[in-house]
């Protein structure tokens, strides 16, 4: 069951305007080295001081954590940073636009009960396997810093009826409201009133989470509690470190928006793409993106074509693209064997298992140094015209009763399976793992 407990958040002494949108960021892992530069020239409280930032493009030194717990020392210090009085809920709503479709996301922050995953019934389940290097870097920084600079994002399924209680309170004015990027409206609402929090944590008590995106972050505060527990005194789940920061969403939220991240291949996996598409071939149908243009656009075609198969695209210079959809047949293959039906059924998992790993030698040990991701289809189809890359396999989104499908299998999908739009801010609230 869901343990859910409020905090006092420590959050930046403005609330909104201009100045909030200075001081937050994106997630620390899609930060880009050009973006992490004008970060840092916004304000000289940025939170990328904090998070420092994209291990997947730089490693870091240990000056670099203890400039972050100097920084966030320091700002607490001179207000910068402000812990609240009272332990509270933390109301969270996006609105954004994709697609011409205005889409509001509306979850809440709070503490959850550490717990490894799937070690109850119920409790705690991952979807996607993690990498190594991210998950070492953030530890290096919970040590230095003892905080949680960001929130876990999970799903729940809605059978208490916690949206009905959300709903209650973003009908007042937000605490706290921000643009960031500039389409994406966050607003904020804290709810200290302890009725209205009891009332929140009686409806999700029973819910089993699911993470959505955070893995490393979770796994992460996993190995910083057994480090932890080795020197502190109390009881297990009465320490601050028992807990980490986390934002709930429900599973029929209407804006729960799934991008797919696309596979980018480094040019040392260049190859003849006539004998890539013979060898692809074996696994099902291999179908060319029509010229003239039919009316539907790529990503509308390879929805099409993936509604009853999975598929997935090709393309090797960002002017032709192809499409493999899959044969049912391959089910079969010894390649599948260790995993469930609701794998088989996902094209990411075709993808790492009948292709990476047999056509290349990618297996998910060496994921993380043999493939560049993106969410971005244009961004692998301009790094495929400038010869960057020798080929990007492009994937359907993954859907949420795949995801649930597989995490209540107790397993889990290739590293990047999912990305969920938009990401949350950070910056906006922090938890301190000295203290409750």
């Amino acid at each position: 069951m869901a343990k859910i407990i409020p905090f006092r958040g420590i959050r930046y002494a403005v609330t909104g305007g201009s100045r909030l949108s200075k001081v937050v960021a994106p997630p620390y892992d899609v930060i880009s080295t050009q973006q992490k530069k004008q970060l840092k020239t916004a304000d000289p409280h940025n939170v990328i001081r904090l998070i420092i930032g994209n291990p997947s493009h730089e490693a870091h030194r240990p000056s670099d954590y203890q400039a972050a717990k100097k920084h966030f020392s320091e700002w607490r210090e001179k207000g910068v940073l402000k812990r609240d009085d009272e332990t509270s809920i933390y109301v969270y709503r996006q609105s954004f636009t994709l697609r011409g479709k205005t889409f509001h996301r509306t979850g809440f922050v709070a503490l959850s009960r550490l717990t490894p995953f799937g070690n109850q019934k119920g409790g705690i389940l991952a979807h996607e396997h993690t990498l190594s290097g991210p998950k070492a870097d953030r530890l290096k920084l919970m040590k230095a810093c003892h905080a949680n600079f960001s929130s876990i994002f999970s799903l729940y399924p809605d059978k208490g009826g916690v949206r009905k209680a959300l709903k209650k309170i973003t009908a007042r004015k937000a605490d706290m409201s921000v643009h960031y990027p500039k389409d994406v409206h966050n607003q904020v609402w804290r709810v200290s009133d302890p009725k209205a929090v009891k009332e929140i944590q009686g409806r999700i008590k029973n819910a089993t989470l699911f993470i959505a995106d955070g893995h490393h972050r979770y796994e992460t505060a996993l190995a910083y509690q057994d480090h932890c527990s080795h020197w502190a005194k109390g009881l297990l789940g009465s320490r601050p470190f028992d807990y980490v920061q986390m934002m709930f969403v429900a599973m029929e939220d209407p804006g729960l928006v799934i991008l797919p991240t696309h596979r980018m291949l480094p040019k040392r996996h260049d190859s003849s793409p006539s004998l890539l598409l013979s060898r692809l071939s074996s696994l099902g149908e291999v179908h060319e993106y029509p010229k003239p243009l039919s009316g539907l656009a790529p990503w509308q075609w390879m929805e099409k074509l993936g509604k009853k198969q999975p598929t997935l695209g090709l393309s090797f210079d960002g002017q032709r693209l192809y499409a493999l959809k899959f044969s049912k047949s391959v089910a079969k293959s010894p390649f599948l064997k260790d995993v469930s039906d609701a794998q088989k059924k996902l094209d990411v998992t075709l993808l790492h298992r009948l292709i990476l790993e047999p056509f290349f030698g990618i297996t998910k040990e060496k994921v993380e140094n043999e493939i560049f991701f993106t969410s971005k289809a244009e961004e692998a189809v301009e790094r495929l015209r400038k010869g960057e890359v020798a080929a990007t396999f492009f994937l359907n989104p993954t859907r949420i009763e795949q995801l649930r499908e597989v995490a209540l299998k107790r397993e889990r999908m290739p590293q990047k399976s999912t990305y969920f739009y938009p990401k949350l801010v950070t910056g906006l609230v922090f938890n301190d793992l000295d203290s409750f």
